[in-house]
């Protein structure tokens, strides 16, 4: 019978993981499972190195028991120009209730612990995330755990760092449930009515014309107590008995002007925005009020025009009345940050309730109400914008024409698929990425609005996948931007027993997103089988380091003296790193650093000298080759590699080639997903030398004439339809530019 033959070409791998897609239709390019294997933007495929501590690494302890750190949070945040020092870059390490601070700009950060390598204890700080940001070159952290958010400030002389609660004000504009109808005026004054009075504008200080406190002359005068509804300034008049002329408050014309359709104005008093009834007893004097306290602590906090916003209460009031706000919804932001007294201070500056200046200024704090939001989340400043992620959605704060003004500016909701995964945020370039539990999305800019549109980036390529993630995964993933190749990196714990309480920082598995071929590939970091180091987190590296050296200053060969002591000069060292990432690790009761870096592909290589080796492999896409009817046959199979040979060492006599590499092919045929099927190959090797090379010694550099090495191996088997499975081997590398296929078939089916 005449046969039909074709070939066919695979030269990249550039769609990643792909599992939404039939098996009768799935993309070229495209794998439907794989893992350790990096994908570049060329489309070519490398083994990933193995985790390992990074290099002169130093085990930091924490002070606390492996118990403590089981059922507890770490965390690393970056803290650029602390003080305004260029030099320094510090990681803030988190353990616990514990701050340690380290110098990222140094080649290896965990050789140079800052605050003389002691840590910050955070009162109540227990196992709640903290979030930070930095304004002024200053840090500001906030944690549901904690009262008060905390600055953290940074002496470059000292290099010492110290902490300061910030107990958050705003105008109280509420103020207590006096049991009144607003416009009711009573004819005895309790101390919550008082109150409000004075919180309304009814101050000591005002003259009137009964010669006492305009309150009581109101009684004296009118038989009854001023309303809420009252506004003292409707009762001026002009005193001319002297020849200064001035104002009087006058009872009798506040009654006839007096506008008793609304409430009066509130505000007078500036009051802890949590502390609320505690506050309200010091500002004013009066004992007798609802004690009123929000239990729930601000959660989240951000840089935006200038301003600190705070947020992610989850309102808990204790010994509140009526109007007690319920602040689960509330955004507070500072006025504009030239200060650091102006961090505290969430409210305008003028006295809302007064007759002469009241009037709301621009450089203004206060607050926003979203009442739609069960809690918000995380707050992301973006290049024009604040985006407010919550539970149940995401919304866009702005400002209108001249940027953000606490006088001019909009919110409005994005969408409606929100997030409880606030460390899986993560900005690049204007655009936000997160993890929801429908899927990963992705928020952009309309290019004709500005304004923010949300998209699934795995519901077409990788949501089967994602599905598998348990929602404890999803809620405690985290994130970060990898700049120099444009991907984002998110680690997640994919164990049976992942828990809350039990090691919620350790992270075994890693999804990365390649922004510029819109593409998804994992990893697995495999753990030892006893006392495994483990991941804790990301740290996002400058892409440079810092140094300095001191030389002495010569004239020939002569040292130059002043006096009898040389002199010397220092001069600054940069260098580029390798990577722009590595990883917080945890090591028993020790924190170290960690990244890809071992190139015996072995994880943990370092901590008992001798590592867990892993599999880094990937199946290709199904391929029916145009036809899904007749059954095909591959005479041939072509592998194309980078070759990675570079040198030689001497083994037991023995010359062994440096960085060897590996790579096992295994045909699977007719959509079979078992080796019961029979429709299984045997697994072979593809990455050959078509001629032995003969080392002259230790020193030989593997010149072999080519790098490419190209393999042609014959292909066992039949069906109507082809997947590959690539597979590296123990020790060895792989990098895989493609393969091609001969393929032939009966000419009719």
């Amino acid at each position: 019978m005449a046969k039909a033959s074709s070939e066919k070409q695979f030269n990249n791998f550039t769609k990643g993981l792909v599992t939404e897609a039939t098996a009768l239709s799935f993309p070229d390019n495209a794998s439907v499972d794989e893992d350790n294997f990096v994908l570049e933007r060329t489309g070519r495929r490398l083994r990933r190195l193995g985790v390992d501590y990074e290099d002169n690494y130093v085990k930091k302890a924490t002070g606390h028991s492996e118990t403590v750190l089981a059922g507890t949070r770490q965390s690393i945040h970056r803290w650029n120009s602390p003080d305004g020092d260029t030099s320094k870059m510090i990681g803030i390490i988190r353990s616990f209730n514990k701050l340690w601070f380290i110098n990222l700009l140094n080649a290896s950060p965990t050789t140079e612990y800052l605050n003389s390598g002691n840590a910050l204890t955070i009162t109540g700080l227990a196992n709640s995330d903290i979030q930070v940001t930095t304004i002024n070159n200053n840090v500001v952290l906030v944690s549901a755990d904690i009262d008060d958010p905390i600055l953290l400030s940074y002496n470059t002389a000292t290099e010492a760092v110290t902490q300061e609660n910030l107990s958050v004000k705003i105008r109280d504009i509420w103020g207590v449930n006096d049991g009144l109808d607003f416009d009711e005026r009573p004819t005895t004054l309790s101390d919550e009515h008082f109150y409000n009075l004075r919180n309304q504008g009814w101050s000591p200080k005002i003259i009137s014309t009964c010669g006492s406190d305009a309150i009581n002359c109101t009684f004296t005068t009118l038989a009854e107590y001023p309303s809420n509804a009252d506004v003292w300034s409707f009762g001026k008049e002009a005193d001319t008995s002297t020849s200064a002329t001035y104002e009087k408050y006058n009872p009798e014309i506040m009654d006839r002007a007096s506008q008793d359709n609304s409430p009066a104005g509130k505000g007078h008093y500036i009051i802890d925005a949590l502390h609320r009834g505690a506050s309200r007893v010091t500002e004013s004097g009066i004992a007798v009020l609802p004690t009123d306290k929000e239990n729930g602590n601000f959660s989240t906090v951000a840089t935006y025009a200038g301003r600190v916003f705070y947020s992610g209460i989850s309102s808990v009031i204790t010994s509140g009345d009526e109007e007690s706000p319920f602040y689960s919804g509330f955004i507070f932001f500072t006025q504009v940050a030239t200060t650091p007294a102006a961090l505290t201070r969430c409210y305008m500056s003028a006295d809302p309730t007064s007759a002469d200046i009241s009037d709301i200024i621009d450089t203004d704090g206060g607050t926003i109400q979203l009442p739609d939001i069960t809690k918000v989340v995380k707050l992301v400043s973006t290049k024009s914008s604040l985006l407010v992620f919550a539970e149940n959605g995401v919304w866009e704060v702005f400002g209108d024409l001249g940027g953000f003004k606490a006088t001019s500016f909009q919110a409005s909701k994005v969408t409606s698929i929100g997030t409880e995964s606030p460390r899986s945020i993560i900005e690049v370039n204007g655009s936000v990425a997160y993890w929801s539990r429908s899927g990963v999305f992705l928020l952009s800019q309309d290019s004709v609005s500005g304004r923010y549109q949300s998209e699934s980036i795995t519901l077409t390529t990788i949501q089967g996948f994602y599905n598998n993630i348990s929602n404890i995964a999803i809620q405690n993933a985290i994130g970060m931007y990898e700049e120099q190749e444009n991907r984002i990196r998110w680690l997640y714990n994919d164990d049976e027993d992942y828990a809350t309480n039990n090691y919620i920082n350790k992270y075994n598995k890693e999804l990365i997103l390649d922004l510029t071929l819109k593409s998804f590939y994992p990893n697995t970091i495999s753990p030892l089988a006893s006392a495994s180091p483990y991941i804790s987190d990301y740290i996002e590296l400058p892409r440079f380091t810092a140094d300095t050296t001191t030389e002495d200053v010569l004239v020939g060969t002569d040292v130059v003296l002043a006096a009898t002591v040389g002199v010397t000069v220092t001069t600054s060292l940069r260098a580029n790193r390798r990577t722009a990432y590595s990883f917080l690790v945890s090591a028993g009761t020790d924190i170290t650093i960690g990244r890809y870096s071992n190139t015996s592909f072995l994880d943990w290589y370092t901590e008992n000298s001798t590592g867990i080796t892993y599999s880094s492999y990937l199946i290709t896409g199904y391929d029916i080759f145009g036809d899904l009817m007749r059954k095909k046959y591959i005479p041939y199979l072509f592998m194309y590699f980078d070759r990675t040979e570079d040198g030689f060492t001497d083994v037991d006599g023995a010359l062994m080639p440096d960085n060897p590499s590996s790579c096992m092919v295994q045909a699977q045929w007719d959509w079979a997903d078992s080796i019961n099927s029979g429709k299984w190959g045997t697994s072979f090797q593809t990455y050959r030398y078509k001629r032995n090379y003969i080392p002259t010694g230790t020193s030989d550099t593997f010149d072999y004439g080519k790098n490419i090495i190209v393999t042609k191996s014959k292909l066992r088997g039949n069906g109507k339809a082809l997947s590959l499975r690539i597979e590296s081997e123990t020790g060895k590398d792989c990098k895989l530019l493609g393969w091609a296929v001969l393929m032939e078939a009966p000419a009719r089916p």
